[in-house]
């Protein structure tokens, strides 16, 4: 028996992941001036219009127009920076609703002596598998891979011209077995594109681009998913000229299945763009991919790992968590690590957390990425490295 599996991804040109950009921006924009800022802001785009509100509490007050620089240069890095989308990062409106943290709230997470408490309640799942080199589900790996491939050719194929346009979905079927995954049977593609593309131009440009990118980027077990039964559907609905946020609204936090391991593992509730490191909904999460990592890198006949980590308002340590082979149901403990490893206050110092890093989570996934370092500054501390292989 066989059965056939999907997952989904969408590019940073997606109106929900506007806003999540858009999101992490101000987040970071208050992280450089103060590292120990409370954010939590949430943002909605429609149209030509840009819609924040949370609640923010910083020693360090940045002015209306310093975050909005920040946000035009974001959603200009993006792409939308041409009058035709209907979203343009120079001509855009901005309407701001921001508040202080609840004072309450404040009390019961900073609780002095460089202890943090958790900024709320809440459950945080963590995931790896061996069945790709990035520790990803096979079916979001894939999408999220030709995602990127689709929305990197904007400039690498056309050279930034208003050809492609950014707003991408991609969704990968696996057929599989009891053995594992047979074969891709259908890839769906949907590209916005400009009125000087046709409909068969975006066609071959999958085609001649997207998919043998993707193919080589693999080992070749992976390779050999894609067979001569596989079936690509390009912009199935047609044409489409017009897409972001003109034609569809973009909310912080609604692609929080693809932020973190589709349908192949439970996902804790809680968005993660726009909230600083206090919030367990981000950083426990982040402690519970790099928890089921290293189980899975220490215990070789292992294949899938899940990690749930659940924790109190104002309480340090975590009210529960749980270590499993997804597989065979053997339960693991902390091994090396101890429950003083999973305070906020030592997830924040072990993955640098303090530091404006988290508008490349938003614009590149939060997992799957490999770790690296950029200008002395340590990204993806909680993925994985060369170390895992």
């Amino acid at each position: 028996m066989s059965y056939l599996w999907t997952s989904e991804y969408v590019s940073p040109g997606h109106p929900d992941k506007i806003a999540d950009q858009i999101s992490d921006t101000v987040l970071d924009a208050y992280l450089r001036v103060d590292p120990r800022a409370k954010v939590a802001v949430e943002t909605m785009v429609k149209g030509n219009t840009i819609y924040l509100c949370g609640e923010i509490t910083s020693a360090v007050e940045l002015s209306q127009a310093d975050i909005e620089k920040e946000i035009r240069n974001t959603v200009s890095l993006i792409g939308y920076n041409r009058e035709e989308y209907g979203f343009n990062a120079e001509s855009c409106t901005m309407i701001f609703d921001i508040s202080e943290q609840s004072r309450e709230i404040n009390q019961s997470v900073v609780l002095g002596n460089e202890r943090v408490g958790a900024g709320d309640q809440g459950l945080m799942l963590g995931y790896c598998t061996r069945e790709t080199p990035t520790f990803m589900p096979p079916a979001l790996h894939l999408a999220k891979q030709i995602i990127n491939h689709a929305y990197d050719g904007i400039h690498t194929v056309y050279g930034g011209e208003d050809m492609l346009r950014p707003d991408m979905k991609s969704q990968v079927t696996l057929r599989i077995d009891q053995k594992g995954v047979q074969e891709v049977d259908t890839v769906l593609l949907s590209c916005c594109h400009s009125e000087k593309m046709n409909l068969e131009e975006v066609k071959n440009y999958v085609q001649s681009h997207v998919v043998p990118n993707v193919i080589k980027d693999n080992p070749e077990h992976i390779q050999r998913w894609f067979t001569d039964n596989t079936k690509y559907l390009i912009n199935p609905a047609g044409t489409w000229n017009v897409g972001g946020p003109k034609t569809d609204a973009g909310l912080t936090g609604r692609k929080i299945v693809c932020d973190q391991y589709s349908a192949d593992a439970p996902i804790g509730g809680g968005a993660f763009s726009g909230k600083d490191s206090s919030k367990v909904d981000r950083s426990a999460a982040y402690l519970s991919r790099y928890l089921a990592l290293h189980t899975l890198k220490n215990n070789e006949e292992s294949n899938k790992i899940l990690v749930q980590l659940a924790y109190a308002i104002g309480v340090e340590h975590p009210v529960s968590y749980r270590i499993v082979d997804q597989d065979t149901k053997r339960e693991f403990g902390l091994g090396e690590f101890s429950l003083e490893d999973l305070t906020p206050k030592a997830i924040q110092d072990r993955f640098g957390l303090l530091k404006p890093i988290y508008l490349e989570t938003a614009r590149k996934g939060h997992f799957g990425n490999k770790t690296y370092t950029n200008n002395g500054i340590e990204y993806y501390a909680w993925d994985y490295n060369d170390h895992f292989y």
